[in-house]
């Protein structure tokens, strides 16, 4: 894993991400997510995986997450990101964040039936996330 340094880390609002070669896009969530966040996460999702030229992992690092706004949860219901996504994988958070970044992945097929959803993995530390990553590059998981 990389040394964290300030100019690796690009704002956003209060948040912070970075693109890791070749398909990562990799975000700090600091505080509560608003609706402009989420538009904003997405928006970048899709450049990155337009560069990339194929769809991208979502590395998201929940261990300093507040609030979730109802319009940051209802958003992602507008879009099809299977274009963009090729899964999303979160780590740190306490339960009560877990939950609810669950639930909002898990409210978009029940409230969409017909959208197809891209793998959604948590896991304890960031390292269990990236060799999760590392494994669906090789081709060894369902996301593949």
């Amino acid at each position: 894993m990389k040394e964290e340094s300030s100019e690796d880390w690009t704002p956003l609002g209060a948040h912070r991400y970075r693109f890791e070669a070749p398909d990562l896009f990799v975000i700090r969530v600091v505080g509560d997510v608003s609706l402009s966040d989420t538009q904003a996460m997405f928006e970048r999702i899709e450049t990155l995986s337009g560069k990339a030229g194929r769809p991208i992992f979502w590395l998201s690092d929940i261990s300093g997450l507040g609030q979730v706004t109802p319009d940051a949860r209802k958003f992602p219901l507008a879009l099809d990101a299977t274009r963009w996504l090729r899964a999303t994988v979160v780590f740190g958070g306490n339960f009560h964040q877990r939950l609810v970044a669950n639930l909002v992945m898990k409210a978009i097929p029940l409230l969409r039936p017909s959208r197809q959803m891209r793998p959604l993995s948590f896991f304890p530390t960031e390292a269990e996330a990236r060799a999760y990553v590392e494994a669906e590059r090789r081709g060894g998981g369902s996301s593949s």
